[in-house]
């Protein structure tokens, strides 16, 4: 992979992105519109560019291998919040700040920046390779995020179940389904289907751009702690991944996404979390700002050390 092609589509999202802080920060682009446009991507623009990308023509493997790439996503969540929450314990952190610290460092931004910047790089196999993350991640938001913040407060069990019936964990199952039994949607609604799905990246980057521009710049690039999050979560995590990956016999270009995909800033849904439950939202709010500042420096030098890393693993037929 030419690794100047990442460098080039991060420049290119981060130029997006830069047009919706501008558009936030001037007034142009308020709440409302933002709260609008996240709607259109969760609901609408995401469904469609998953299940255009499993229309596709791919040899896409064994319903076995699909459900495995699911699981190693979930499973390399549960590592890294696992490996943050010891180095929280040696920093004698407080309750509040350790969950932040810990699921900062484990969830990464898969919706807002992982699926973007995977299409833009690979293409919709990109597309296809990085909705695998969907189901993983939506099972980690809704137990070890959600459930850890909420301060063990009961709610209703069917309106929790029902909050899980969305159309982008749908769209994610059904791309599941498609793949293990390599059923095609209609090529007019792959055609549909796909151009909804093209609004996927620059809609993604001015809703990031414009959640950046709600706090100050400078408070972000000040404290410690948000530096060591930034470069665990943005660099040592998706580099771990990639050690791991180099044994697991998979094809390069699919590890090399997954890389992309564990390498991407603080998950949005940490901060919402955060502030919903009152659990240092201002250090959650600053985690996610600062790791989606030096996301354009520091996904180029991933990508490069991860190629270096996995330039021995062999391209076996698996999702490709």
């Amino acid at each position: 992979m030419n690794t100047g092609v990442v460098f080039i589509q991060v420049v290119i999202l981060t130029i997006m992105m830069a047009i919706g802080f501008v558009l936030g920060k001037i007034g142009y682009l308020k709440k409302e519109h933002s709260d609008l446009l996240t709607r259109l991507l969760l609901d609408l623009f995401f469904p469609c560019s998953v299940l255009a990308s499993a229309s596709n023509s791919y040899d896409t493997g064994s319903i076995g291998q699909t459900m495995l790439i699911v699981f190693v996503y979930f499973a390399m969540l549960i590592l890294f919040t696992g490996l943050a929450r010891i180095l929280a314990w040696m920093l004698r952190m407080n309750e509040d700040d350790m969950l932040v610290f810990t699921r900062s460092i484990g969830y990464p931004n898969n919706g807002f920046m992982g699926l973007p910047l995977c299409t833009a790089v690979f293409g919709a196999q990109g597309t296809l390779w990085a909705s695998l993350s969907v189901p993983g991640t939506t099972i980690y938001m809704f137990t070890i995020l959600m459930l850890c913040f909420s301060r063990e407060e009961k709610g209703n069990l069917t309106k929790q179940i029902k909050s899980l019936i969305n159309p982008m964990n749908l769209s994610a199952i059904v791309m599941i389904v498609m793949l293990a039994t390599r059923w095609k949607l209609p090529s007019f609604l792959t055609q549909v289907c796909s151009s909804l799905g093209n609004c996927v990246a620059p809609v993604a980057m001015l809703v990031v751009g414009y959640l950046l521009s709600e706090n100050p710049l400078a408070d972000a690039l000040k404290e410690f702690r948000l530096y060591l999050i930034t470069i665990l979560r943005n660099i040592v995590c998706p580099l771990i991944g990639a050690v791991l990956l180099r044994f697991s016999g998979w094809d390069r270009n699919m590890c090399m996404c997954l890389v992309m995909v564990m390498g991407c800033s603080v998950a949005s849904s940490v901060s919402i979390f955060a502030a919903r439950y009152d659990r240092s939202p201002k250090f959650a709010s600053q985690s996610m700002l600062q790791s989606s500042l030096l996301l354009p420096l520091t996904m180029p030098f991933v990508m490069v050390l991860a190629e270096k890393i996995l330039q021995y693993a062999k391209n076996m037929p698996c999702l490709s």
